[in-house]
């Protein structure tokens, strides 16, 4: 009996985890009533083409995670990881809040906030989880994928309830109610703030000297207005991109010359694993552009008398997620009391798979589409549960694997790089994949329309199979470095 409550103890949490998951769930409540809304915002209140406002949804989400290696050697180095986190939320919630002004300046102003906040909070929840636990922590992988469950939820609430929200009261209301939300995650961190003091970084056990704040507000200022002009001239933000991935390219290139053996094949390992998960990224967030547009054309939306709201689908992401990650946690404990290395590798590539069938199911919908063009409901049921269940294996154990296989004293920078590379890179990449599948304003044949789409998405389909196909050739030389990682 003692052993059995010995066990049970062992596989309890960190108390920090209920710090992390709060916040997190809050931030992700008002990040993802922008991310539901910014493309058919795009379209209806501002006249954008399909292409701008995929564009625009890329360069906003690219800027967003490409801020997170700063935000992680400023919570490593100079401000401390609980520093971060509340001063993420704060930028956070202000610009969405500045989002529900509607002239075209204080809205760049706004996702300018939006964007600096992002960065600098993503990495903190994770980073406080990373230093809870012990090397080779049983708990690891089933604390990640509850603390993404965490994230489902706040994105399941913004889903169901701005959905109304923006139909009755409008956009502007839309934004300030998401600001609200990210507003209400103080309140969480004040209830648990006592539990994060012992994980955080020694920067964030010092007071700040003056200097520090007066260059940390100096740095903010010219970021939120670097992003903001950034937003408003897309075209330049592609450049930027391309210099931040040279930047980060050369960094690692260093780091692996430099680095002792054992640490040079944890960073060959964790970069490899970053370059799949950017892959799967670039399908995952056609979610927000391609696909949201093809819900809202191609779709026969009503159900009871009732026209469901184009943003109401999205919820179902976040509720396959949360019944989803019990189950995965289930089986992954069942692998490991049996023995069998179901190995993070595997799981990378098995979810790279899932997002293939996510499109090759989009193109074979249209083929029982009804006389006006439109596919029933239950396909975008499929659609949700292909992909969700590629992210749970991919995004819910992106940091966990991170944790894992990262040498320690590159734990921020490194989850960082997991935001900017498969999160903020294959954001501006999706943008530009979108354009593949964006219907001219003068086509309005739905018919034509399901065609076009059909194409795209067989296309998107294939390309994603071929990176499945190369993902599991090189999956066991991955998961040879990572047992050398283990021995040494």
């Amino acid at each position: 009996m003692d052993k059995i409550h010995d066990k049970k103890h062992a596989l309890k949490q960190p108390p920090v985890v209920k710090l992390a998951y709060f916040t997190a769930m809050c931030e992700r409540f008002g990040y993802y009533v922008l991310a539901f809304l910014i493309v058919l915002y795009a379209k209806s209140a501002l006249g954008f083409s399909d292409l701008a406002a995929f564009t625009l949804y890329g360069v906003f989400t690219a800027l967003a995670y490409l801020v997170n290696p700063i935000g992680g050697y400023l919570a490593d180095n100079v401000l401390g990881i609980r520093r971060c986190l509340l001063l993420g939320m704060f930028l956070e919630g202000v610009g969405l809040m500045l989002l529900a002004c509607p002239k075209k300046s204080i809205f760049a102003l706004g996702l300018g906030l939006v964007i600096i906040g992002v960065g600098i909070f993503k990495t903190a929840p994770t980073h406080l989880m990373g230093r809870s636990y012990h090397e080779n922590d049983p708990r690891i992988d089933g604390g990640f994928t509850y603390y993404y469950m965490w994230l489902c939820v706040g994105g399941l609430m913004a889903s169901i309830f701005i959905s109304f929200v923006q139909q009755i009261l409008g956009w502007s209301i839309s934004f300030l109610v998401g600001g609200i939300g990210v507003f209400i995650g103080f309140i969480f961190y004040y209830i648990f703030r006592k539990r994060a003091v012992e994980f955080d970084s020694e920067a964030g056990r010092r007071p700040l000297k003056y200097s520090i704040k007066f260059l940390t507000l100096f740095g903010l200022i010219i970021g939120v207005l670097a992003s903001a002009f950034l937003v408003l001239h897309t075209h330049l933000a592609n450049f930027f991109f391309v210099i931040a991935a040279l930047t980060l390219f050369i960094y690692f290139a260093y780091e692996i010359i430099q680095s002792p053996h054992a640490e040079r094949l944890r960073i060959i390992a964790c970069l490899s694993l970053i370059i799949i998960a950017f892959v799967f990224f670039v399908m995952y967030h056609q979610l927000f552009t391609s696909i949201v547009l093809f819900i809202n054309r191609c779709v026969y939306r009503q159900f009871l008398g009732f026209e469901i709201p184009t943003v109401m689908f999205f919820s179902f992401n976040p509720i396959l997620a949360i019944i989803l990650g019990p189950v995965l946690v289930a089986i992954y404990n069942y692998f490991a009391k049996k023995g069998y290395d179901f190995h993070i590798t595997l799981k990378f590539s098995l979810g790279l798979l899932f997002a293939s069938l996510t499109f090759f199911a989009l193109s074979l919908c249209g083929l029982f589409a009804n006389i006006v063009g439109q596919v029933s409901i239950w396909w975008t049921v499929l659609v949700f549960f292909l992909i969700t269940l590629g992210e749970m294996l991919i995004s819910a154990l992106g940091v966990a694997m991170v944790t894992q296989i990262a040498p320690k004293r590159m734990y921020g920078v490194m989850m960082g790089t997991w935001f900017l590379v498969s999160l903020s890179l294959s954001a501006a990449m999706s943008g530009l994949l979108a354009g593949f599948a964006s219907i001219p304003d003068t086509i309005q044949d739905s018919s034509i329309i399901l065609g076009l789409y059909k194409i795209a998405f067989l296309k998107f389909g294939i390309v994603s199979l071929i990176f499945t196909a190369i993902s599991f050739i090189v999956s066991p030389y991955l998961k040879r470095i990572a047992r050398i990682v283990k021995v040494d």
